[in-house]
């Protein structure tokens, strides 16, 4: 009988620097075009955004803000935040579900919002606040123009008192208990 050939096994071929290398280089490629457009495209500002009626937020927040007009006791409106974009009404992560002294801070994540954030969207022309005043046991709406006022920022701190600040950015982010205080004196 023939002898049979062993068939030799191909030596197997050797893994180059390129082919070792190029997984490693394409994916820290791709890490540094993703942080360079992260980086120069920010995100969208939150305060700009218009929450869609039908989406879940996760991210709830209920905060009380008093106003005070010439030591007068005055409610927020129902319609902060509610403003019309493009012909349709806006929802905005920041506004109020009725009259009253809450906010809701609504959003898909948590997210750190100020009073500063809350005075762009109460007062966006920067000009004039709407306040509604139910002294007489009837619910007046009154918009004030801010000129005529000193504004006094103050919230309720850890040392069981209202702590003023000069300005709203020194206020801490909003939380469910937080209080703030804004105090209108006429000028």
């Amino acid at each position: 009988m023939p002898k049979r050939k062993v068939k030799e096994d191909k030596p197997r071929k050797k893994i180059g620097k390129k082919q070792i290398l190029l997984p490693p280089i394409a994916a820290g490629a791709s890490t540094l075009i993703g942080l360079l457009i992260m980086h120069f495209i920010p995100a969208p500002a939150v305060l700009g955004i218009c929450l869609r009626q039908d989406s879940v937020n996760t991210f709830n927040v209920y905060s009380r803000i008093e106003i005070i007009v010439d030591k007068h006791k005055k409610l927020l409106p129902n319609d902060i935040g509610r403003q019309s974009k493009n012909g349709t009404e806006c929802l905005r992560v920041i506004h109020t579900d009725k009259v009253g002294d809450v906010i809701h801070v609504q959003y898909v994540r948590p997210i750190r919002l100020t009073v500063q954030d809350f005075m762009k969207i109460y007062s966006y022309d920067n000009k004039t606040i709407t306040v509604i005043d139910n002294s007489t046991g009837r619910i007046e709406r009154q918009i004030l123009t801010l000129r005529n006022y000193n504004i006094h920022y103050s919230y309720f701190s850890e040392k069981g008192e209202f702590t003023n600040v000069d300005v709203p950015s020194k206020i801490p982010p909003f939380t469910n208990d937080l209080v703030v205080r804004l105090e209108l004196i006429s000028k």
